[in-house]
């Protein structure tokens, strides 16, 4: 059997829960080929997966990390000649391939090329709806909304769709999910596809010893991920903060592969790079992040109450966020108004108010319960036609 990954390359995130399905169905004896781009591409080539690589499509950026609708649309002019060419690439790719099951993690260019050639597709996300968070230039905002329409409209062409997210009424992206009933009728929530820790992380005792953090006060990690301009310039305004909140000790990694950067001060612990990083999740009594998917989904892993900061004017992320404050696991902050007042205020609310705790370990448990690799493969395996 032989199944063909088209993965979204915005980010690791895709990249991530894909190399999961992968390597499963690997262990099955599929053959299996995938194509991507950008930070998509890095990761699963570190994994040693072999990846045919694509032209990309992103999102605008300004230089202080904030979400640019006019960016996004210059970046994107010639966006329907780009998304032709992925369509071509992956018309080639996969006649080549022949696979018995096409899977797409998010691509609309691999959906339109499978569709086109008459093969069964799986699809994998965990937004349905795009939410464009902008309060200027209303007709810019109007055209992208009504651009991301034309997305659903080829997510719908699935066969079967995997919502890599809890079921309701536990939904992160409960406001990016809301289904007509044709896609309901096809879709389900096998739970995020995020990998487990394989051995019993070490307890904080250990982890302090390891890293020289002082065992007496709250241990903050700030794991900061996602594209580079963003997190330099979160990173570089948590550590001016930090620096002020001497009564814990701050533990911040920027998640840059390779990078072996150490800075040490008071307080506060930075790394570029930290091979680890679930030792120090275990370890710690409150988790700092963006409101990324993945990121929610590593803290809730290890029952931990989350500080979020959506990227600003990022409808997926303060979403993402609010659920997480509706569930009571977090609290969400707004970048602009990030200080040492509210981030302290945050951290001593969930700090004395063991409730936050208490939810974080009943969404960690639920976790547990669900499996959604295997769930995934399922689906897959069940629209695979024989060759």
């Amino acid at each position: 059997m032989r199944a063909y990954f088209g993965v979204c390359g915005i980010g690791m995130g895709h990249a991530a829960r894909s190399s999961l399905v992968l390597r499963a169905l690997m262990e099955r004896g599929w053959d299996v080929a995938v194509s991507s781009y950008g930070e998509g591409t890095k990761y699963l080539e570190a994994l040693g997966i072999p990846v045919n690589r694509i032209n990309p499509v992103s999102y605008g950026v300004l230089p202080d990390g904030k979400v640019s609708i006019k960016l996004t649309i210059l970046e994107n002019l010639y966006l329907p000649l780009k998304v032709s060419l992925q369509i071509a690439g992956e018309i080639s790719n996969i006649s080549c391939f022949d696979p018995s099951v096409v899977v797409s993690d998010t691509r609309v260019s691999t959906i339109a090329a499978a569709k086109s050639l008459g093969y069964p597709v799986a699809l994998i996300l965990n937004q349905f709806n795009v939410l464009v968070e902008y309060h200027k230039y209303k007709t810019l905002v109007e055209l992208v909304e009504n651009g991301a329409q034309i997305v659903t409209k080829f997510w719908e062409m699935a066969d079967k769709i995997v919502i890599s997210d809890f079921p309701p009424p536990y939904t992160i992206s409960r406001m990016n999910l809301a289904l007509s009933e044709v896609v309901k009728s096809k879709s389900t929530f096998v739970g995020p596809l995020f990998e487990a820790p394989r051995q019993r992380p070490p307890t904080k005792d250990e982890v302090c010893s390891k890293y020289g953090i002082p065992s007496d006060k709250p241990l903050v990690l700030a794991h900061i991920s996602g594209p580079t301009l963003e997190k330099v310039v979160l990173a570089e305004r948590l550590a001016k903060i930090s620096r002020s909140l001497d009564e814990y000790f701050f533990v911040m990694t920027l998640a840059e592969p390779g990078a072996s950067s150490v800075k040490r001060e008071d307080n506060l612990l930075l790394m570029d790079w930290v091979e680890d990083p679930n030792e120090l999740y275990a370890a710690s009594d409150v988790i700092v992040s963006r409101s990324g998917h993945g990121s929610i989904v590593r803290a809730l892993m290890f029952g931990k109450p989350m500080v979020l900061i959506p990227i600003r004017a990022h409808g997926e992320q303060k979403s993402n966020a609010n659920s997480i404050a509706k569930h009571g696991i977090g609290i969400a902050l707004n970048e602009d108004g990030l200080s040492e007042d509210t981030l302290g205020r945050a951290l001593h609310e969930i700090l004395d108010n063991d409730s936050y705790l208490k939810n974080a370990i009943s969404f960690k448990k639920m976790m547990e319960e669900l499996d959604p690799v295997n769930s995934t493969v399922s689906i897959i395996e069940s629209l695979a036609r024989k060759l």
